[in-house]
């Protein structure tokens, strides 16, 4: 079933109950698309084109009605045959049993109703609320931000916008172009009669008849009053010489931003861990690529060995081997000075891992990690399906403490994916550890 939500305004409804029906609506879109977020397949959450039920309830709009439970019903319908003004209608047999209609076979009941979402649709409610932390502004980039900006005149708009300079000079030009004409055709008209007049005075000097002439004169007093009055009646300002000072939303340049994306495919990250980490980096990538079309996103998977790879080799890695994480490290740090000097980039970090590492390898990570955060806006670590701490998210938050930018995490259903994923990109302050 099909629902359309008419946010047109009518005389019969209030706007602030429309308001507050599309905000319940909104609610409700948003509990359903987080509850398919949590426990949905990654492919749900890539195509977003299944529907999704809301309560009916919640479709209707407040207002008020006359209680007629106990009043008599003074109205009688058209046709009937049976009763009279002022009879009393008893209540139909089984009207109060309380027993409902049988339910739905599908699970669909008479009581929700499906909504199809689009993609877009999908995703704003998906991400509502989400922004990168600490996005500074650098050199010019290609991030955007709207502003708000001058966007010349416009015929219609509020007004309080009202631009009194360019009204008055539309309302001169106006009077003046209708004036022109008839004013040419006015002063024709004064001298058709001033030659007349000459030519009257001229014929009465000789003692000649002038009635001709004279009635010649009344016709052209008469065209003139009527030329004066047509002139007269053209109004100062008219509604068409209304200008209104136009502001509009544009694109202005603010930053540059980078994301790398660093995930864990060594043979310790069975189906489950991968699963749960390319379920956040879905929606890392989905989110950035939503809000922020224009952030360069790097992508890095490693094993005992670290590579930069395609987006579909990212997400569908099947790999195996030790673990080492000093390599993505090391291997990120060359890409961002080669590539994205912090001067001119936002560098953002998001790694994915059981956090079974190699012992010895763990006091190089922290060497590396330790030069590497100063030129990192954030660096969010998701540590996977593990019942206890390992020694990798232990030394991580060793040095979150002396490292606010670095967020820690742990996940182990997939269920915990999403809420996570709200926590670290919610536009409130950051949480230290997740």
């Amino acid at each position: 079933m099909s629902t359309i939500i008419d946010r047109r305004s009518s005389g019969t409804r209030s706007t602030a109950n429309q308001d507050r029906l599309q905000r319940r609506v909104r609610a409700r879109l948003r509990v359903a698309v987080e509850k398919m977020a949590r426990s949905g397949s990654i492919e749900d959450l890539a195509n977003a084109d299944q529907p999704i039920s809301i309560p009916t309830r919640d479709l209707h709009e407040p207002n008020f009605r006359r209680d007629l439970s106990d009043a008599p019903w003074e109205r009688v319908l058209p046709g009937n045959k049976e009763y009279r003004r002022g009879d009393s209608i008893s209540k139909p047999e089984g009207g109060g049993s309380g027993k409902g209609r049988e339910g739905s076979p599908d699970g669909l009941g008479e009581d929700e109703v499906a909504i199809v979402l689009s993609a877009d649709e999908f995703l704003d409610l998906l991400f509502d609320g989400l922004a990168l932390p600490n996005l500074r502004k650098t050199a010019q980039g290609d991030i955007h931000a709207e502003q708000w900006r001058r966007a010349g005149f416009i015929k219609d708009g509020s007004p309080s916008r009202m631009h009194v300079g360019r009204t008055m000079r539309a309302a001169r030009a106006r009077r003046l172009a209708l004036r022109a004409g008839k004013r040419r055709e006015l002063q024709d008209l004064l001298d058709a009669r001033g030659i007349l007049q000459e030519e009257i005075q001229d014929r009465m000097a000789r003692g000649q008849d002038v009635s001709v002439e004279q009635g010649r004169i009344d016709e052209l007093d008469r065209q003139i009053a009527a030329l004066e009055r047509k002139i007269k009646a053209i109004p100062f300002i008219d509604e068409a010489d209304l200008r209104f000072a136009h502001i509009d939303q544009q694109p202005h340049p603010i930053t540059n931003a980078v994301m790398f994306c660093v995930m864990d495919v060594s043979g310790s990250m069975g189906e489950k861990e991968k699963d749960l980490a390319k379920r956040f980096f879905l929606l890392l990538y989905l989110f950035l690529r939503r809000h922020y079309q224009a952030v360069q996103i790097v992508f890095i998977k490693h094993h005992s060995t670290a590579s930069e790879c395609s987006e579909q080799a990212f997400f569908g890695a099947r790999e195996g081997g030790g673990t080492l994480v000093s390599p993505a490290i090391v291997l990120t740090e060359e890409i961002m000075q080669q590539r994205f000097p912090p001067d001119r980039w936002n560098i953002y970090l998001a790694q994915v891992s059981d956090g079974d590492n190699y012992f010895a390898d763990n006091a190089v990570v922290g060497e590396h990690l330790t030069s590497l955060l100063p030129q990192l806006r954030n660096l969010f670590y998701l540590e996977v399906n593990r019942d206890s701490e390992s020694d990798l998210l232990q030394l991580y938050e060793a040095i979150a403490q002396n490292f606010p930018e670095l967020i820690t995490a742990r996940a182990s259903e997939r269920e915990d994916i999403y809420p996570l994923f709200r926590a670290l990109f919610a536009t409130e302050e950051i949480p230290s550890h997740v």
